[in-house]
């Protein structure tokens, strides 16, 4: 599984002024944005803790082999193809 590490944030210890000075506060999100990227994060959490599951059972060998087989077979037909 990839992580990414947090960017390192730099904390400043002089004041800013001028018409570009930042407070250094973080702007909230809207609700509905955060609660969707929440929501969204959870589902991909379940569908790769399902996808890990099924990939460690027989039937995620079955399923490479499957694809295995339609691959084969369609490079092995593939040239049939071509030459018409």
């Amino acid at each position: 599984m990839i992580q990414f590490r947090e960017t390192p944030q730099e904390e400043t210890t002089h004041g800013q002024s001028g018409v570009l000075a930042s407070t250094g506060a973080e702007v909230p999100a809207e609700p509905g944005r955060a609660k969707f990227a929440l929501t969204m994060r959870a589902a991909w959490l379940k569908f790769r803790r399902a996808e890990r599951q099924f990939s460690n059972s027989i039937w995620g060998d079955a399923v490479g082999c499957v694809c295995l087989v339609i691959i084969f077979g369609g490079l092995l037909y593939a040239p049939l193809l071509w030459t018409h």
